[in-house]
């Protein structure tokens, strides 16, 4: 009969330099640390990759493991380190105010064949059924200027959920000024 070693014994054998001793925590391991960034990671290889760093640091840092909590713990307080800088080393980098956009609809050929005033007032009539907070964020960050982050510290939300439903305001816009441009016959 094989008796397995427990997590504080192989932790003691890898501090001590035992390096099958750290592999077979990985093997215990892994499946948790994986699992835990893939349900946060819809690409799965970026997962694996992450997990494989954190049991890298792991490894760098297992003399700073006090054993106070349960191991696997504190093999996800690494990969939730790992996960944040993942997100924001990846994170899309938000359209500003009105300068950006107007840079953006400058370089869109759809827009630029356009006549302006009908844009202006296609723009108008899109806008006018939105109302409440949907109308008071455009407002707020379009034509006051105020950045995201400032809006997010006067409103209490949070940074990325604005900027989420920016984009979604920005997208729904596009589509209705398109589809406006489209039924009065203006599209080049």
């Amino acid at each position: 009969m094989t008796i397995i070693p427990t997590d504080v014994e192989l932790l003691t054998r890898a501090r001590d330099g035992d390096v099958e001793a750290f592999s077979s925590l990985v093997d215990r391991h892994q499946i948790t640390v994986r699992g835990w960034l893939r349900v946060r990671l819809s690409d799965w290889a970026s997962a694996d990759d992450i997990a494989q760093e954190v049991f890298i640091t792991a490894f760098r840092r297992l003399q700073t493991y006090t054993g106070d909590g349960a191991f696997p713990g504190w093999l996800i307080g690494i990969a939730r380190n790992h996960w944040r800088n993942h997100l924001r080393k990846h994170q899309a980098e938000a359209v500003g105010g009105s300068a950006e956009l107007s840079a953006l609809i400058d370089h869109d050929p759809w827009c630029v064949a356009q006549d302006n005033e009908h844009l202006v007032s296609a723009l108008r009539a899109c806008l006018e059924p939105l109302t409440g907070p949907a109308r008071t964020l455009l407002e707020q960050r379009y034509v006051a200027g105020i950045s995201v982050r400032d809006i997010a510290a006067s409103s209490g939300r949070g940074y990325s959920a604005l900027t989420m439903q920016l984009h979604r305001l920005r997208e729904q816009l596009a589509l209705c000024l398109h589809e406006r441009v489209s039924r009065t016959g203006l599209e080049s």
